[in-house]
């Protein structure tokens, strides 16, 4: 049976096709070809790489960046709003009552020395926000000099302080919404 001859073995596919002559020479020569473009496939995989994420950092960017910052802006406007209407109201009733509008109030409030902000606290916010994290992926992805990408970090502010961080967004939490 000629099937079972040509898939029993496989001497006729070498007799055929790698008689000693030819295959001296393709395993020398295809070999080291091969040999020597394997850096040139890394260093191509390795361009690719860098530019597909840089490419899709830009991409994000010129989608959703004037998106996002309409939303941020409307929401800004909307909490001014907010406020405006309450204070309307707090001076329409204050005119309409008199002092009596702030009879109740409790009579503990912040005071000055702890809302102000220091640079942990700045650091904090990085850290929470994920600008810190965002600005570290940015420079692992794109191609630019030391030098530069030191004057990028030299904006990111590293949380260092004493405190844990959780204790750190308690004191946030309860500066912002008061205890509850």
């Amino acid at each position: 049976e000629m099937g079972s001859y040509t898939t029993r073995t496989r001497a006729w596919v070498y007799i055929a096709f790698y008689d000693e002559y030819c295959g001296k020479h393709i395993h020398t020569s295809a070999g080291l070809s091969l040999m020597l473009l394997i850096p040139a496939y890394w260093y191509g995989v390795h361009c690719n790489r860098v530019k597909e994420c840089n490419m899709n950092m830009k991409y994000y960017d010129w989608r959703y960046t004037e998106k996002r910052n309409r939303l941020i802006h409307n929401m800004i406007m909307e909490h001014f709003e907010v406020h405006t209407e309450q204070t309307q109201e707090l001076l329409l009733e204050l005119q309409k009552e008199g002092a009596k509008v702030f009879e109740g109030l409790p009579a503990n409030y912040t005071s000055e020395d702890e809302m102000k902000i220091t640079g942990d606290d700045l650091a904090f916010i990085d850290d929470i926000s994920g600008y810190k994290d965002f600005v570290e992926q940015y420079l692992r992805y794109t191609n630019m000099p030391e030098h530069i990408q030191s004057k990028f970090r030299a904006y990111v502010m590293p949380y260092s302080g004493t405190k844990s961080k959780d204790q750190v967004r308690y004191e946030f939490y309860k500066k912002i919404y008061g205890e509850r």
